[in-house]
């Protein structure tokens, strides 16, 4: 091959195969940020109709006992129209807020039903009247409840109220970009959609799935009702995702086509110059094909050979630093895309985050120095959580508003220093460098810190691209934050109860497994007390379930106060709560309860401005190893304590079995 189509090969492979694989890893970067910043989407949709469904499965036999007169409905029965029933149901319907039919049956008999207008798919046929009331409380396509009722000549039956499963309940919670579709027994039914017919899927609960509704999605699923026949489907289309993939693809592609035209026309010009028939610039034509830059010709005259010559050296000049260049800005864009890509991933360590923010910002502009402020808890200061390139005592805190970092926090702006347009100087407690870029680090749309990076040499200053560089990586950064906050804020929530702050069934039963595992190495006691407060179902039916909520938070803070350090206390569902006291036997549990019971009777429940409510609470005990010795048999026990402690008139304690003689149960 000739020495200048091997320079035009050199030339294009240093400089299109670096810009090929960044491009290629930037673009698959940004399609799987697009495609998982939709499918977080997801789980919010069905959150919010899961609430709406148990919102209106709740309110149901309210609303029915609102608007269904017992006595008018027994006249219609007594009367001898077989349309009287009917009639009745179709003008009490529109008053019953959220309730799509109601249907009254005598056993197996239908007396009598009203219904709205459902909005399932084409092909899926509304249940009939004896579908419903023969079914549980969810059942295809509908969720439904049966209150009794008993008329005044002695006829006793059911009044059937409920609400359709269709597409009426989807539109009410649904997010712009996320589609919503129930499906019974793996067959869509109804879909934000608009499906022409049912469609079969197989939803995977618990986890994100792909399917095909009338295109490709990625979905997530959800039971309703307690069968597993009935399920609500959130997805999101994938073709957004594809077509921001095919566009990032044909970008990369035309930056490449350019590069490998420019570099070619490039390497051509520089190839003619250098091929002279002449022994000096062969010889130093095979040095440069060589790779030996520092190779140089000597200049013997001032003709055309000679000025070839001067070209020549000039040129090998001039490749030795291009060479130089091109390798430093391929090593620094290669460790910027591997920091990026390891800031995007580690969303456990904020530390680790924050360190590979300011590395990857210095790196990818080549700084002397670099420093990540961040606010004090009141905001009022900022203070350098890490610096890189510096010693510890060249930057301190400063107040926002102060110098160049302060600026920025204050503002939120974007400052490159020296500029003729601003007139900001640093601060006494800045780092003392000439060149400066500042940029705001943002985390869920507020400022959370900022970012600055420096170069001594003032031949050196920073440009506009660097600013647009370092900002972009301080963008980047931000949603690295946000994926550490969502992280830390999904494993608070998964261990603690939404209402009342305390923990979970879940997070009680990881604690008692270590627990157990203590108690069994040492042979040490411990107790469990399982409590529910008594006739609860009667507060939340004469105040409502938002003073019954604020009861439940009130109790758990006064039982809270009762128990000690080391005590484990949980809501383990409802107005029922469990305990689990360490290093406690029966009498320590009894001693315990005791104290509890006083602490509810002693004092009404209620605010300032409300009705008190006196209040009592039936506690079960049990204790290891006398009752079991694993996590259902002890639970077991405390639950059937606590059905005595009911069974015995309430406001109370019982202990599983019979109790050690010198012990006393209330």
């Amino acid at each position: 091959m000739s020495l200048q189509r091997r320079l035009i090969l050199f030339f294009v492979v240093i400089v299109v195969v670096p810009l090929a694989a960044a491009g290629f890893i930037v673009q698959r970067l940004v399609v799987e940020e697009v495609g998982a910043r939709s499918a977080m989407a997801l789980g919010p949709a069905l959150d919010a109709v899961s609430v709406l469904f148990n919102e209106r499965s709740e309110a149901l036999p309210n609303v029915v006992r609102n608007v269904v007169e017992p006595r008018l409905l027994a006249s219609r029965l007594a009367s001898d129209d077989p349309e009287a029933v009917d009639v009745f149901l179709e003008d009490v319907l529109p008053d019953a807020p959220h309730v799509d039919f109601l249907v009254v049956s005598e056993g197996e008999r239908i007396l009598g039903g009203a219904f709205d207008k459902a909005y399932f798919v084409d092909g899926f046929d509304r249940p009939s009247a004896q579908e419903i009331a023969g079914a549980g409380p969810v059942g295809p396509g509908f969720a439904k409840v049966d209150v009794p009722f008993a008329a005044a000549d002695g006829r006793t039956g059911t009044i059937v109220a409920g609400f359709w499963l269709d597409r009426g309940i989807l539109v009410g919670t649904r997010d712009d970009d996320i589609d919503l579709s129930l499906s019974v027994e793996d067959t869509v039914v109804a879909s934000t959609l608009g499906l022409a017919r049912p469609v079969r899927v197989s939803p995977s609960f618990g986890e994100e799935f792909e399917t095909t509704l009338d295109e490709e999605v990625t979905a997530r699923a959800r039971p309703i009702g307690t069968d597993g026949r009935v399920a609500v489907l959130a997805s999101t289309s994938r073709a957004p995702g594809a077509a921001i993939s095919g566009r990032v693809l044909w970008s990369i592609l035309g930056i490449l086509v350019l590069a490998v035209l420019a570099t070619s026309i490039l390497a051509f010009m520089l190839a003619r110059l250098i091929t002279r028939p002449l022994e000096e610039l062969a010889l130093g034509a095979e040095a440069v094909s060589e790779g030996r830059f520092d190779h140089r010709i000597p200049v013997r005259s001032r003709d055309e050979v000679g000025r070839v010559a001067l070209a020549f050296n000039d040129m090998t000049a001039r490749l030795r630093g291009t060479i130089t260049e091109l390798h430093n800005s391929r090593d620094l864009l290669q460790r910027a895309v591997r920091r990026v890509g390891e800031m995007l991933r580690s969303t456990h360590d904020m530390t680790q985050m924050l360190e590979a923010i300011l590395d990857t910002a210095a790196d990818a502009v080549d700084s002397d120095a670099a420093v990540l402020w961040r606010f004090t808890p009141n905001r009022n200061e900022l203070y350098p959580a890490h610096t890189r390139g510096m010693s510890g005592d060249e930057a301190h805190r400063m107040r926002v508003g102060e110098g160049v970092a302060g600026l920025v926090a204050e503002r939120a702006v974007k400052v490159i220093l020296p500029s003729p347009s601003m007139t900001v100087r640093p601060s006494r407690n800045e780092p003392a460098y000439p060149m400066v870029v500042a940029v705001p680090l943002y985390s869920r749309d507020r400022v959370v810190g900022v970012v600055t990076v420096y170069r001594r040499d003032e031949g050196r200053p920073f440009t506009s691209e660097d600013l647009d560089a370092v900002f972009f990586l301080a963008e980047q950064g931000g949603v690295a934050i946000e994926n550490v906050l969502l992280h830390e804020e999904a494993r608070r929530l998964s261990l603690t109860d939404g209402l009342t702050g305390l923990y979970n069934r879940r997070y009680f039963q990881m604690q008692f497994r270590q627990l157990l595992a203590t108690a069994v190495r040492f042979e040490r006691p411990f107790s469990i007390l399982m409590l529910d407060l008594d006739h609860f179902k009667v507060i939340n039916d004469l105040y409502g379930h938002q003073r019954g909520d604020a009861i439940l938070i009130e109790f758990a803070e006064r039982v809270s106060g009762t128990l000690r350090e080391i005590d484990t206390f949980a809501r383990y569902g409802g107005e029922e709560f469990i305990a689990l006291l360490p290093e406690t036997g029966l009498a320590g549990g009894v001693s315990t309860a005791q104290k509890i019971l006083e602490v509810i009777r002693n004092q009404p429940f209620g605010g300032r401005d409300e009705d008190s409510i006196d209040l009592t609470v039936s506690i079960g005990i049990a204790c290891f190893p006398d009752h079991g010795e694993s996590f259902a048999t002890l639970v077991e026990a405390a639950d059937q304590a606590l059905y005595v402690a009911k069974q015995e008139g309430r406001d109370r304690a019982a202990s599983a079995g019979a109790p050690p003689s010198g012990l006393r149960l209330a």
